[in-house]
């Protein structure tokens, strides 16, 4: 397929338009990602939004509350949503403190009585836009964990984010917005037009932007990863966090596979949800005989979600390969053709991929009896998960 042919049909497929005069960079890991997102946001003039499914009240969300609430005091317009689920653990204070230096907190899908199924959307997303002109995504929550902060003597999470300058900033501000006036938020102020004017970018990637909400933006986002995933014709490298895959991705990668692309997976060796991990295994078996690889990185959690196929098509961001990202949660990412990046990704992968053990066929028999009940109890239950 032509390229512009294949840009098209990405579009369609996402039911989004590729935007033009972006410069992006990957963040990989949380101390980079970090330092990037506490620079920006102390160098904020008039805007901060962020949007997190888990703010922690460790040492690192205190970090950045510490900073949200001095910016705040010097005028900057500082708004937050986090999900109520995700960081249910999150103390009262924590907010409070937030709230008492003027910095606008807003709680995504609460406990309802009227609408208690409400509960089960989740707001998945990791974005951070600052003044309209830069945006972070990815897969980092805020929290010791995901920033590998060494004082707790965590090992630190492996994840990938990305920092965006230029057009995608603005539309990242956009679906900031929508989820503000979903919880409730006052207006947002607007006047950024003297800062977004100076926000061109030095580079000029096409970017694609991966926001679902709705329901027609999720099943946008179902075929725009099918469609990639039967596009392919080389390779697929996918790094996933959590791996359910529905039967028609299922399908999709074992007929990939089956035309001989290379079809490589990465997941955790060690997660943070085990009872998920063994839903996964379900599956194992099934791609291992068709000819998919798959891996278990070793070094620690591996919290990353990226996808990359024949080397210049790239997502990044925070939706799984599992049915709640696919029907239930808000979710953001970036979809990326740009061939440089792409090897950059690859680069990325080759390096995981020396720090992961392949999975073979004998080793699936060697798995604890109970992890695999337990496993195919919970199968039956994927399309919630």
């Amino acid at each position: 397929m032509r390229a512009d042919a294949f840009r098209k049909s990405l579009e369609k497929a996402g039911q989004a338009s590729f935007l033009q005069g972006n410069c992006l960079q990957i963040l990989q890991d949380g101390d980079l990602a970090f330092e990037e997102v506490f620079r920006d946001v102390e160098e904020a003039q008039k805007l901060i939004c962020l949007e997190y499914y888990i703010f922690r009240d460790d040492e690192t969300g205190w970090a950045l509350a510490e900073l949200l609430a001095r910016k705040s005091q010097e005028g900057v317009q500082v708004n937050l949503i986090y999900d109520h689920f995700g960081s249910i653990s999150t103390s009262d204070r924590f907010w409070s403190f937030l709230k008492s230096y003027g910095v606008r907190v807003r709680s995504f899908h609460p406990p309802q009585g009227w609408t208690p199924s409400l509960y089960f959307h989740r707001d998945h997303r990791k974005l951070a836009v600052i003044d309209g002109r830069v945006a972070f995504t990815g897969s980092l929550n805020v929290g010791d964990e995901y920033r590998g902060y060494r004082k707790k003597k965590l090992k630190g999470w492996r994840d990938t984010a990305v920092k965006i300058q230029g057009p995608i900033a603005g539309v990242m501000l956009e679906a900031f917005q929508e989820s503000w006036q979903e919880c409730g938020g006052p207006e947002i102020r607007e006047n950024l037009a003297g800062l977004t004017k100076g926000a061109e970018a030095q580079e000029n990637i096409a970017i694609l932007p991966l926001l679902s909400s709705s329901r027609k933006k999720m099943r946008s986002l179902r075929r725009l990863l099918q469609f990639s995933l039967h596009a392919a014709q080389k390779s697929i490298h996918l790094t996933m966090a959590y791996f359910i895959p529905t039967h028609k991705f299922l399908r999709s990668l074992v007929m990939a596979a089956r035309r001989g692309l290379e079809v490589r997976i990465i997941l955790p060796g060690q997660t943070d949800l085990r009872l998920l991990a063994y839903v996964g295994r379900t599956y194992y078996p099934t791609l291992l005989r068709e000819g998919v690889e798959i891996y278990h990185y070793q070094p620690r959690v591996l919290h990353a979600k990226t996808m990359v196929f024949d080397s210049h098509w790239t997502i990044i961001g925070s939706i799984n390969l599992d049915s709640r990202s696919f029907n239930y949660n808000y979710e953001c990412g970036v979809g990326v053709l740009d061939p440089g990046l792409g090897l950059d990704m690859e680069n990325i992968f080759t390096q995981d991929l020396a720090e992961s053990a392949p999975v073979r066929v004998k080793d699936l028999l060697q798995w604890p009896f109970h992890e695999k009940a337990i496993g195919m109890i919970l199968s039956w239950f994927r399309s919630y998960l």
